[in-house]
């Protein structure tokens, strides 16, 4: 009975344990599922890429100039499912040469969970002592677990401090119609500013000032700034102003106050502009300044070389006369003319002409006989009191004749005619034949008569009208010259006389100017016509892709000894 009743008691406890097994088993089972949904999560693995990466500095130039921001940036992008955390980017400089630059070198970005991205900016700075060279930057991304991206490197140029030197390069004044500065009437200056220096300006402040009392700003904008003023580069500014009745002063003092970052790189001017002066139309100021590379800055300009720094030869010659013409602006006084058919640079041409016919001819200004857009009442009257003049100072009487402008041949007989502003092109009744001019000089029995003709005289049928090349067409025939006369004419047969556009000059005109500067009139005529010749000839195929060839007639009184004759 005793071992039933303990077999009884084993049975049940061996139940007992079943049922305990039964349960820890199905607890077990639970936890097992738990576990393996736990590894599916932690096989979720986060995967960061580099992308879009570009470096950015101020006047783009792709260098880190001193003292100059600039940074880099890229895309951190976690391309896989799992969170990259503690995500941080780092930046440094291969061999710890920093160049003379700083630069941001932990940004942190936190945590990134799956197919999530991030924009970082890495800033730098080029400092005052940065050098020439080149630094080399490692830009790495890290994760706290070592899920790390792949990391980028950078390769920049750096150069060391470059000065600015913001100058004032040019200024012209002018008023609309041109003429002598009256009170009470608007006077306009025209500037170029340019940074002559081989390195970047910035914030560069242009400010303009009246000192004088009774002077009176009267444009939209006294003050000007840039941003950036690269090496080499211009600024053309206009400051538009007057001086009223109440002014009583000869002069009208104009300041130009310029500074930039650095406070040390820029410098202020004064000018002057006087009640009696005579100024060129503003339509007649055209800007040449261009920004040229830093290793060959020249001075930019508003005007040509051969405008500025005219020698003067001390010899007067009272027996020499000079009429000058530059006929531009056919279209103000014909109707249904546009611009194109006015001639360009006409006046520019003739005004600069001027100044030496006096410096370096020799002409006494009250001799000089100046006419721009001369209609045909004008031009005749001026032909003929320079043709009395001379004819009453006998043998010793010397004529100058310039023109630039249109001219234009007969239909019929071919005879070239030089065009009045007034004049039209299909109808030449009033037109000035140039065998006129030349018999009209001739006869004056002058002992030396000089031509320049920036123009040419062959033109294509009334259909083409006031061509929009520097005139028309035809060299002057042989019979038309006569006395002790030389004329140079601009171009032969049937070419056009073109514009040098960079230089505001006619071609032609601009390498004869050209030349009287450069040996100050010391110059015999068939060296002048030699060189004119062959610079005009090359340059016109290289600037207009055109052929233009200056010719010389000569009469036969003058045919053994004028290339002997000297300017002055």
């Amino acid at each position: 009975m005793k071992a039933q009743l303990l077999f009884l008691i084993l049975i049940s406890f061996a139940a007992g344990i079943a049922d305990a097994q039964v349960s820890s088993g199905k607890s077990q089972s639970k936890k097992i599922t738990f576990k393996k949904e736990n590894t599916a999560a932690i096989h979720e693995l986060p995967d960061l890429i580099i992308k879009e990466e570009k470096f950015v500095d101020e006047d783009q130039n792709k260098i880190i100039n001193a003292n100059e921001d600039c940074y880099i940036s890229f895309v951190v992008e976690n391309i896989g499912k799992g969170v990259a955390q503690n995500v941080l980017a780092r930046a440094s400089i291969k061999d710890n040469a920093k160049m003379g630059i700083t630069f941001e070198e932990l940004i942190e970005l936190g945590d990134m969970g799956g197919d999530n991205r991030k924009e970082v900016m890495i800033p730098i700075q080029g400092k005052l002592n940065t050098e020439d060279g080149y630094v080399e930057f490692l830009i790495e991304v890290l994760e706290s677990r070592g899920f790390d991206a792949f990391p980028l490197e950078f390769k920049i140029e750096t150069r060391k401090f470059a000065e600015p030197n913001v100058v004032l390069a040019d200024a012209v004044f002018s008023t609309e119609d041109g003429g002598n500065i009256k009170l009470n009437y608007p006077i306009n200056l025209k500037v170029l500013v340019q940074n002559i220096g081989e390195g970047h300006a910035r914030d560069v402040k242009v400010k303009f000032e009246l000192p004088g009392t009774n002077c009176i700003f009267l444009g939209e904008n006294d003050d000007y700034s840039f941003d950036y003023l690269n090496s080499g580069e211009t600024k053309e500014l206009d400051f538009l102003f007057t001086a009223t009745r109440r002014y009583t002063e000869s002069m009208i003092p104009v300041a130009v106050e310029m500074a930039e970052s650095y406070g040390r790189y820029a410098k202020d001017t004064l000018m002057y502009v006087g009640l009696e002066e005579n100024l060129t139309a503003k339509n007649q100021v055209v800007i040449t300044g261009k920004p040229t590379a830093a290793t060959t800055i020249e001075m930019a300009s508003l005007t040509s070389d051969v405008d500025k720094n005219i020698p003067v030869v001390f010899t007067s010659k009272p027996f020499r006369y000079a009429l000058i013409i530059g006929n531009e602006d056919y279209s103000r006084y014909q109707r249904g003319l546009n611009d194109e058919s006015n001639v360009e640079f006409a006046r520019n041409d003739a005004s600069i002409f001027k100044e030496y016919a006096m410096k370096i001819f020799g002409v006494e200004e009250k001799n000089l006989f100046f006419l721009t857009d001369a209609t045909a009442g004008e031009m005749e009257q001026k032909i003929d009191l320079i043709s009395k003049l001379a004819a009453k100072s006998g043998q010793e009487a010397e004529i100058l004749f310039y023109y630039a402008g249109h001219g234009l041949p007969d239909e019929t007989s071919k005879e070239p005619y030089i065009i009045p502003v007034d004049v039209s092109g299909s109808n030449l009744n009033s037109a000035i034949k140039l065998a006129d001019v030349y018999k009209s000089f001739s006869e004056t029995g002058a002992q030396r008569i000089t031509v320049f003709l920036d123009a040419c005289f062959s033109g294509g049928g009334r259909d083409a009208g006031l061509l929009a090349a520097r005139g028309v067409k035809v060299k002057p025939r042989e019979e038309m010259v006569s006395g002790n006369m030389v004329v140079f004419s601009a171009s032969s047969g049937e070419q056009s006389s073109l514009p040098y556009r960079n230089e505001q000059h006619g071609m032609f005109t601009y390498f004869l100017l050209k030349k009287l500067q450069e040996t100050k009139g010391n110059i015999t005529y068939g060296r002048l016509a030699d060189f004119v010749k062959n610079q005009v000839s090359i340059e016109s195929l290289r600037i207009n892709s055109k052929e233009q060839d200056p010719t010389v007639q000569v009469s036969l009184t003058v045919n053994v000894f004028w290339e002997d004759w000297e300017i002055n």
